[in-house]
């Protein structure tokens, strides 16, 4: 199952409905991206927000602030045009309910410290120099291609991995991954008895734990998918 998809047309993210004939709850994802168009992200709150609640992610450290800033470098590139993925709205503003299913900023740092000391630093380094490296020679198109993601791990990914990585996935995804199905499930689990809708605006990579909880613990299936353009190539 495609959550990004990079083709000629650009840069796209499908919009996933899950239905069970078990739970009142319908369950729409919004597969996200750090850096988009601005009307990708403006019909992403407006449609998210319509809901009667709405999942979403954000992990309050500084930790998090020092390697996503990098974002901004190339934000700042004329030759791509994109914008950063704005804050959520606040609550005031949206009609859905809206849940931080994220990690507490204690809890993330605790599995950060977990990570060895040099790939800390390297990943400090190594983000704003990817940003750096992206804002003068990157394009929409390179970029696509490197955010394409389908619900399994590709082949490259599998090959590629290495267990050093382990600690960084445990503490960026894992632990995250492991948040958002708690709180999911708590949010299934107490749904009032009358039809209910769900949305779940998260990273499309931990789009992949939801997907696994809802279709192989939940009985959940997909009923629809679509596309939502999230930046075209030109």
């Amino acid at each position: 199952m495609q959550l990004l998809d990079s083709s000629d047309l650009g840069l796209r993210s499908a919009r996933l409905t899950f239905r069970s004939a078990d739970s009142n709850v319908v369950i729409t994802l919004f597969p996200m991206v750090h850096l988009g168009g601005a009307s990708f992200y403006e019909a992403v709150d407006t449609d998210a927000g319509a809901h009667d609640a709405m999942l979403v992610e954000g992990v309050g450290s500084p930790v998090v602030a020092r390697i996503t800033r990098a974002y901004r470098w190339i934000e700042g590139a004329k030759r791509i045009g994109l914008v950063v993925q704005p804050r959520t709205p606040a609550q005031q503003h949206a009609q859905a309910a809206i849940i931080h299913a994220d990690l507490p900023k204690d809890e993330f740092e605790r599995h950060w410290r977990k990570v060895p000391l040099y790939m800390r630093l390297l990943l400090y380094a190594g983000a704003p120099l990817y940003a750096l490296h992206c804002r003068w020679f990157g394009s929409r198109a390179k970029l696509a291609k490197a955010l394409a993601l389908d619900d399994l791990p590709s082949r490259a990914e599998t090959l590629g991995w290495r267990p050093e990585y382990e600690s960084i996935d445990e503490a960026i995804v894992t632990a995250r991954d492991q948040q958002l199905v708690t709180v999911m499930g708590d949010y299934l689990d107490t749904a009032p008895a009358e039809p209910r809708r769900l949305a779940i605006v998260y990273g499309a990579q931990h789009m992949r734990a939801v997907v696994k909880e809802l279709v192989g613990r939940r009985h959940y299936r997909c009923v629809k998918s679509e596309w939502m353009l999230v930046f075209p190539l030109v």
